[in-house]
């Protein structure tokens, strides 16, 4: 059991690497042909492995958590490229990313250690579980 008393709702902003797929005959189609895997590498490639390490992390991160506070937090991840994701820096006033805004009230910016010492004061994992992020 966790021991957040009250559900924590965690929005992040970050840049998101997206992959496009076809409807599910055409992927089955390019999967036949051969040509499946290698359309989305090129997809893949064309964004800089920075980025992609920083995806990688962050959706590690978010997992761990997801699992450590069950349903007591709720977490929704937007694309500081997408319209909504325009639009919800311009009302937080965010400029960097990737942006962590809890209980739509307090905002972090960064993977400082700031942040991660925060998270851990104010919202300790369940006992036993790791919580060295």
């Amino acid at each position: 059991m966790s021991l957040i008393s009250q559900p924590v709702h965690l929005h992040v902003l970050a840049y998101v690497p997206t992959d496009f797929f076809h409807c599910f005959h055409c992927e089955q189609l390019f999967a036949a042909a051969g040509i499946g895997g290698t359309v989305h590498q090129e997809v893949r490639s064309a964004y800089p492995p920075e980025m992609l390490e920083e995806a990688e992390r962050l959706a590690a991160w978010l997992q761990d958590l997801a699992e450590w506070y069950g349903e007591r937090l709720t977490i929704r991840v937007m694309d500081s490229q997408s319209l909504q994701g325009f639009f919800y820096s311009l009302r937080h006033w965010i400029r960097r990313y990737p942006t962590f805004v809890i209980n739509h009230k307090v905002k972090y910016t960064g993977w400082g250690q700031r942040w991660i010492i925060c998270w851990q004061r104010h919202f300790p994992a369940r006992r036993g579980n790791k919580s060295d992020h």
